[in-house]
């Protein structure tokens, strides 16, 4: 039977005439010419032979790796320190380093097997890191509350709707439940001009008005809305005069003339 292997390959039947002769005393000169192959090649064989005890190609794991242990170390360390980088660049950031060319997939691969996935960065509030402690103060002042007291309160705030489209997506490369880490979240912010804006307000019994912004909204349109929208709602769901306002800290919100306005009319 013949055995077939990869061009520029010594077959085995050769390989195993190479071995015959030699252990009859022959010569690499000898068995060269014997065989038509080259003493370098003969010599090869035999040393192949005397360390594994077979003329076969030793079976393979696979393509050698790329990247050295260090070297995928370094990779994890930059998406460690910058999660919204891709794949791309860090090729190319590797390439540089490393000196190797590589696909972008096979840096994917090295994420993944450190437990890195692309994801979509959740969106939260932009806020420093002194808000997350005074929210947890102020939460706790409330938690105790009664039902009673809840049910006069009175929330109002403001949101934006995108008719066609969105804002878009930011991919992160992280690792599993570390979703909420600062680094892994996409900040967002007040809207601005261009979007069509709803203000709306709601309570423990009910909600009531709904408000469209048309524009930027200043300190003076919502100062109108309030006017406009306050105490009617107040009075449609029953709270009215004893009713709590609760807002966001918004600078429209905070406003002078607006808080002026809100201390004389809300109880």
């Amino acid at each position: 039977m013949v055995t077939w292997v990869r061009k520029n390959q010594i077959s085995i039947d050769i390989r195993k005439l190479v071995i015959c002769h030699w252990k009859r005393g022959s010569s690499e000169r000898k068995i060269s010419e014997i065989v038509n192959v080259s003493k370098y090649t003969v010599h090869n064989i035999i040393s192949k032979y005397k360390k594994t005890k077979s003329v076969k190609n030793i079976p393979r794991t696979g393509r050698p790796r790329c990247f050295t242990e260090r070297e995928e170390k370094w990779i994890v360390r930059k998406v460690t320190c910058n999660p919204k980088t891709s794949a791309v660049k860090l090729t190319l950031k590797a390439q540089q380093r490393f000196n190797k060319s590589t696909n972008p997939e096979t840096v994917r691969n090295i994420l993944r097997k450190y437990n890195f996935h692309g994801r979509v960065a959740r969106r939260k509030p932009f806020i420093s890191k002194e808000h997350p402690s005074a929210r947890l103060e102020f939460a706790k002042s409330y938690i105790k509350k009664p039902p009673e007291f809840w049910n006069s309160v009175l929330f109002v705030d403001e949101s934006k709707y995108n008719v066609f489209g969105s804002d878009g997506k930011q991919m992160v490369l992280r690792k599993p439940n570390s979703e909420l880490e600062m680094k892994n979240l996409t900040p967002s912010v007040k809207p601005g001009g261009g979007s069509q804006m709803v203000w709306g307000c709601m309570s423990a019994v009910d909600v009531r008005n709904l408000h469209f912004i048309d524009g930027m909204m200043d300190k003076y349109m919502y100062l109108d809305i309030l006017k406009q929208n306050l105490q009617q709602s107040a009075e449609k769901m029953g709270i009215l005069p004893h009713y709590k306002l609760y807002q966001d800290n918004d600078p429209n919100n905070n406003a002078h003339i607006c808080r002026l306005w809100a201390l004389y009319h809300c109880p």
